[in-house]
């Protein structure tokens, strides 16, 4: 049973930190942009309407926006418990509102009505916050139609092991000393000055930084998310394939990812790997390359005749 508390913290901070606001698109913006367009483009072959588009925690909706514009003939829904960013994705939007955009007030642990079905459903940064993480998915599952598409970014638990254990000296740091202490601003010097710097590539790794990016790094709203959320539950590869399972879906690929570990592993030791199941070489591919983050489309599990 989810915890309600969790959610009302969750809803609490993001109504004090809307995310994610205007970003710099990354790497995993291209290679999502990428996926999406072939994904419209399968679906349309399909699709006897109108292709519908949800996404499963806006936040501040510039994704969706971004998607809305481009993609003109799609219909796009974004829904969000905060009501400070939804506030802010309707602003961003502009007063001459888009035919083919929506916004909604929606906690994700209620399942959306059965009429309201989706082609392709977007859960970015979301689901890690969220009090039960199978209730979402199975929730998103019923929303899905069923040759739809679910892309799913998730945080991993190895790759993201050392900046959970800085979060954790934060959180031992502002209780050491009682008083209003502004704590986005001691977050900010902690993340900029503490351990020499290191505190900061242990989030960001060893990923070259475009310039602009890094001026993300001053943002409180980013601060925030990264080093104050009340709620954040990290994953392997193995909790993560028994969670999408018991959601009723199966991981079709990995985004951005050479699953066949081509040019990091010899032709014995290739070999070998070749031999294991599909779920052993994600696990596989999860000890070896300790990401940060997952990032996997997900398909409806087909039931067996």
């Amino acid at each position: 049973m989810s915890d309600p508390t969790v959610t009302a913290k969750t809803r609490k901070f993001y109504e004090q930190f809307p995310f994610p606001g205007i970003r710099p698109i990354d790497r995993d913006g291209l290679i999502f942009m990428r996926h999406f367009t072939e994904s419209i483009d399968r679906s349309r072959e399909t699709a006897g309407a109108r292709l519908r588009v949800l996404d499963a925690g806006c936040g501040t909706g510039n994704t969706l926006l971004s998607l809305a514009r481009r993609f003109a003939s799609v219909d796009f829904v974004g829904v969000d418990q905060s009501r400070t960013s939804l506030a802010r994705a309707r602003a961003s939007a502009g007063p001459c509102a888009l035919p083919n955009l929506e916004y909604r007030t929606w906690n994700l642990l209620k399942p959306l009505p059965r009429t309201d079905q989706f082609d392709i459903i977007l859960c970015l940064g979301v689901l890690h916050h969220t009090a039960d993480m199978k209730k979402v998915l199975a929730n998103l599952r019923r929303s899905l139609t069923g040759n739809g598409e679910l892309y799913l970014w998730i945080y991993g638990k190895h790759g993201r092991y050392r900046h959970s254990l800085n979060v954790r000296l934060l959180s031992m740091l502002l209780r050491s000393k009682a008083g209003p202490a502004d704590r986005v601003e001691f977050a900010r010097e902690f993340v900029h000055n503490g351990g020499n710097g290191s505190v900061l590539s242990d989030l960001l790794g060893a990923v070259p930084v475009e310039a602009m990016q890094r001026t993300v790094f001053e943002d409180p709203v980013w601060i925030a998310d990264q080093f104050l959320n009340p709620q954040e539950k990290l994953l392997d590869m193995e909790d993560l394939l028994g969670l999408v399972s018991s959601s009723g879906f199966s991981i079709e690929h990995l985004l951005g990812v050479d699953e066949t570990l081509g040019k990091l592993l010899s032709p014995p030791l290739r070999e070998r790997f070749q031999k294991l199941s599909r779920n052993q070489q994600l696990i596989a591919l999860d000890l070896l390359l300790k990401p940060e983050r997952y990032f996997v489309a997900l398909r409806t599990l087909r039931k067996r005749t």
